[in-house]
């Protein structure tokens, strides 16, 4: 049996990928984060034998069929990195407690930042059928951590074999010195044989050393007989939920310092005189701050009912826009097929700026030689060291290509993406190259922003320690060779591990510590979980966080509609364009809590004076008979006062 288990591991571990949502939904698949191959040890044995067979307790529903025991739970798979150097050790140790009186003991020694660096696996011992309903139950405790909160953490996750390594649910599980109860509902999407899907515990998050204990894991299998909803389930939160919680009230104190700003109309007549008494009627039309979503141009473009949808919900929902995938090289250069051409997107592009919308544009170069176009994989072999030099101009001449088309319809670019692990390119050239790219935009693209962008800063739970210092040092390499970069990209992808609310704060604080001079934007957020409720609270609590940090510039989605999204889940529109609590809190705050019209006379001075949010206004003005409606922009950097010339 262990001869085969291990056979089972190697077979699906070997090329363990974890996708990256910028490789985008429909025709693209998205981009795999290769991780080392793992040093596989024998199954932990267990110091004696426990029950074969649980009867359920209390909490879980009867008609379940047992596909692990916590017999077999004591008997794991491992991972754990290079032996010499593990992640973690695992024994099993006795416990005394009512429902079980052994548990798996696990030393974090050297966390490696994302949970799957190091894994326990517990195969399934039956076979499952598509879209059966199963419910892990488990106990939790952490014995000692370096981690000031005092609470350790590992994530539970599902997850099916190679090459897709589908995962069907990843939940991170928190506790202190006792015992936490855990039951986690799961639904696959497809049949496993027997041994093929497996349950899993990610030891490899954080940066601090910890141990914990897990015990009583069990699973169950109730086919179609339940559904989620009516499984026994741990209620998922985050810190921060809380309507008391402290940062809401800081955060609003810096909305209202950061967002807005004093301005005042003087109204004139025709002759220069000052107009008292004129009714003052201000309506707001656009936030400076870009609240945004990306868009696939052929959808954009529709010709259908959906394509009509699409552009209405676009326009009354968002002021910022760029493509998910028509502006990435390969697509660019006509790779993906037919749904993908230049004018296509051209005219996608055009007609987010007739719609005044601002604009991103996306990527100019991934530099791995997996998200590199086909036209370039005859200059990169496996070996970045025998990699062709031709290489490099044919970069910097798709740079210059793509730049030049879209200059006037694009107002920002991320030009680099996702440089810690998509290197293959500055592993061949040096790193010099990423300041080739920045500068060769730059020629093309005088006044427009120029962006980094990663993942896993902010997600996570915010702990992915060697991944946010990875990125500081790269952004620090190009600020101190005098890159132009003007901003930095916080990717913003979540699940059901929601980081606590503080800690995001924190991280956009440290690198807004670190380089002052540099915007902070979200540029890809999305919240994949079937929970609503949760989902709709964390978007306004990330929204509000982020909106109240002066160094960020705006909020953008990774997609707005489930029927063009790469996580249908994290959608804030259903299939059925049934607007979901996370797109009625974005409405809500957007264009209630933080919008603003005005009303009233000019004083005798003939001034109205008010402090309104950054954007553009539109106000009617009445004196008399005469009635007439001017523009006007309240700006951070401006004197915000207006002269109104009445006719």
């Amino acid at each position: 049996m262990l001869n085969t288990r291990l056979l089972l591991i190697v077979l699906c571990c070997v090329n363990l990928v974890w996708l990256s949502a910028c490789g985008g939904s429909g025709e693209s698949a998205s981009a795999p984060v290769v991780i080392t191959p793992p040093v596989i040890t024998p199954p932990v044995e267990p110091p004696s034998p426990t029950p074969e067979d649980p009867e359920p307790t209390d909490n879980i529903p009867a008609g379940g069929e047992v596909l692990i025991t916590s017999a077999e739970a004591l008997e794991p798979i491992t991972y754990l990195g290079d032996a010499t150097k593990p992640i973690a050790r695992v024994t099993v140790v006795d416990a005394s407690h009512a429902e079980f009186n052994q548990a798996l003991h696990i030393e974090v020694i050297d966390p490696q930042g994302e949970f799957w660096d190091g894994q326990i696996l517990i195969p399934l011992n039956k076979a499952v059928a598509k879209d059966d309903v199963m419910l892990v139950h488990l106990y939790f405790r952490t014995t000692y951590t370096l981690s000031e909160t005092g609470s350790g953490f590992t994530t539970v996750f599902m997850e099916g074999p190679g090459p897709d390594f589908q995962k069907y649910v990843a939940r991170e599980i928190i506790a202190d010195s006792e015992w936490q109860e855990y039951l986690i509902p799961i639904q696959v999407g497809q049949a496993f044989a027997e041994g093929d899907l497996h349950l899993k515990f990610g030891v490899g998050g954080g940066d601090k050393a910890q141990t914990f204990e897990i015990g009583g894991i069990e699973l169950y299998n109730y086919k179609q007989s339940q559904t989620l909803a009516s499984l026994p389930s741990t209620e998922l939160s985050y810190d921060g939920r809380s309507a008391d919680a402290p940062w809401r009230a800081e955060a609003e104190q810096r909305i209202e310092q950061y967002r807005k700003g004093d301005f005042s109309l003087l109204v004139k007549s025709n002759t220069g005189d000052a107009l008292a008494d004129a009714q003052v009627d201000v309506k707001f039309v656009r936030h400076a701050y870009h609240f945004g979503s990306v868009i696939a141009a052929n959808r954009l473009l529709a010709n259908s009912t959906d394509g009509e949808l699409y552009r209405q919900t676009l326009l009354n929902n968002f002021n910022q826009s760029g493509t998910e995938n028509d502006l990435k090289w390969a697509p660019w250069a006509g790779e993906w097929g037919a749904g993908f051409n230049q004018q296509q997107t051209l005219d996608a592009l055009a007609w987010l700026k007739d719609n005044h919308f601002y604009t991103r544009g996306h990527v100019l170069v991934w530099p791995s030689k997996r998200n590199l176009p086909d036209l370039m994989q005859r200059y990169l072999p496996d070996d970045p060291a025998q990699a062709d030099p031709a290489a490099k101009q044919v970069v910097l001449e798709h740079i210059d290509d793509i730049t030049q088309a879209t200059s006037q319809w694009v107002d920002e670019w991320d030009i680099l993406n996702e440089p810690f692990d998509n290197h293959y390119l500055m592993d061949a050239f040096g790193n010099e190259v990423m300041l080739d790219w920045f500068n060769q935009a730059r020629l093309n693209l005088p006044s427009h922003g120029l962006f980094i962008n990663d993942y896993s800063i902010l997600s996570g739970g915010g702990r992915n320690a060697p991944h946010q210092q990875h990125y500081e040092d790269t952004i620090r390499y190009l600020v101190s060779n005098n890159a132009p970069i003007s901003g930095i990209g916080l990717q913003s992808h979540f699940n059901d591990n929601l980081t606590p609310i503080e800690t995001v704060y924190q991280l956009i604080e440290r690198y807004h510590s670190a380089f002052p001079e540099l915007n902070i934007r979200a540029t890809e957020f999305d919240i994949n979980t079937k929970n609503e409720a949760l989902q709709a609270d964390y978007t306004r609590d990330f929204l509000t966080i982020f909106f109240s940090h002066p160094a960020t510039v705006g909020v953008q989605l990774w997609g707005f509609w489930a029927g063009q999204h790469w996580l249908p889940e994290g959608a804030m529109f259903d299939l059925d364009w049934r607007a979901k609590p996370n797109a009625l809190v974005w409405q809500e705050l957007i264009y209630q809590q933080w919008w603003n019209d005005f009303t009233g006379v000019t004083d005798t001075s003939g001034v109205f004076q008010q402090r309104g949010f950054y954007g553009d206004y539109q106000v009617t003005v009445t004196h008399g008979q005469s009635t007439k409606v001017f523009e006007f922009s309240v700006q951070a950097q401006g004197n915000n006062q207006i002269e109104l010339l009445m006719d």
